[in-house]
């Protein structure tokens, strides 16, 4: 072992695949674009799905502690609740990263009603960004995958 050790700047090594390139075919690329998308997939709609019940509970905290009228508060976060839901069962079409986007910008904006709502909404913005970062790093290990293999992906 070598007394040196790696300087923090310099990247770790990237690991190639246990095989050679022609091992694989376009079944396995075609196999990492799916697996990359479905995580994405998964962690966006996750994100969205826990924020559902932090809309739903904002609801008795806005009545209780804000002195919203129960009818406005019912409606405003019953449709961002529900609107968590739609957008997590849709995630799958590209523009509900979009809306789950603005989503998180208004679970902060929410923190002019119910002020925990502020710490709340940052929190799971930052989530939804670290899904999307994740979901976008691994399409780009697919990505190298298949410049590897040299084969694109079958269908």
């Amino acid at each position: 072992m070598s007394g040196t050790a790696r300087p923090s700047h310099v990247p770790a090594p990237v690991s190639l695949p246990p095989l050679p390139p022609s091992e694989y075919d376009g079944d396995d690329v075609a196999l990492m674009y799916r697996d990359a998308i479905k995580g994405k997939r998964r962690l966006t709609s996750s994100v969205l799905s826990m924020e559902f019940v932090v809309f739903w509970l904002a609801i008795i905290v806005a009545i209780v502690q804000s002195h919203v009228q129960v009818a406005a508060a019912l409606t405003v976060g019953g449709v961002l609740a529900v609107g968590c839901l739609a957008v997590a069962g849709m995630i799958k079409r590209p523009w509900a990263y979009n809306v789950g986007t603005v989503l998180q910008v208004i679970a902060i904006l929410c923190g002019f009603v119910v002020t925990a709502m502020f710490v709340v909404g940052i929190i799971f913005a930052v989530l939804w960004v670290v899904a999307l970062r994740m979901g976008d790093a691994a399409l780009r290990r697919a990505q190298q995958f298949e410049a590897y293999v040299g084969v694109g992906p079958t269908k």
